[in-house]
């Protein structure tokens, strides 16, 4: 659970990182933020690239929804998201989901391959150093007490998925992992094989939240 004393705390353990690497924070803005990368799920693609700087265009066009780091800062990330959602690659209003929901994932076999992502992994290479070798997916995964289309006793009773974004699918990071947007950063999902089936415009979404220092790097 978000506490004021455990914020502080995350606050701190950032600021002494960024002054340890050589960054100052004399006069940069540290404040709470969060990182948002997007990425179409495919039943060709076992390996995904997760995309986190403005400039990468690996994957072609930015998705609407995705909050990238600019070249000019720092990010410290302290919790790792790792969601799947439906929506098209400008819908504002895609929805996220932390299970293969079977109601929402309908096209034959789509939701029980999704179980292929959860078993997968994710990897951090920062300018060719393995920061983060293999982080797992499942435990991202959270399957609610009350679910979407399950357990109605009445037409007109239409219940949606029982989730918390605060806390329930995102997962602590400790050491904080440093994102330099002035570095080369690699940052894969990898699956042992692509889904089966796919529900159309399904996707990937990796949210890391942290602390942002603003106007930290050598970028100007």
């Amino acid at each position: 659970m978000a506490t004021q004393m455990g914020a502080r705390m995350v606050f701190e353990n950032a600021k002494n990182l960024i002054n340890s690497l050589g960054y100052s924070t004399a006069h940069a803005k540290l404040t709470q933020s969060y990182l948002r990368s997007e990425v179409a799920l495919s039943t060709s693609v076992a390996n995904y690239h997760i995309p986190v700087l403005v400039n990468d265009t690996q994957n072609g066009q930015v998705r609407v929804n995705e909050r990238r780091l600019n070249l000019q800062d720092v990010f410290i990330t302290t919790e790792i998201d790792v969601l799947i959602g439906i929506g098209s690659s400008t819908a504002t209003d895609a929805k996220l989901y932390s299970y293969p929901n079977a109601q929402t994932f309908s096209t034959s076999g789509a939701a029980n391959a999704l179980y292929s992502i959860y078993n997968g992994y994710l990897n951090l290479t920062i300018n060719n150093d393995m920061v983060m070798p293999s982080w797992s997916v499942l435990r991202h995964l959270f399957v609610p007490q009350t679910q979407g289309g399950v357990g109605i006793t009445a037409q007109t009773i239409f219940p949606i998925d029982q989730i918390s974004f605060a806390e329930d699918a995102s997962y602590p990071v400790e050491p904080g992992i440093v994102m330099n947007g002035a570095a080369n950063i690699n940052f894969q999902l990898s699956c042992s094989g692509a889904p089966a089936a796919i529900q159309a415009n399904s996707f990937i979404c990796v949210i890391q939240r942290g602390i942002l220092a603003q106007n930290t790097t050598t970028v100007k």
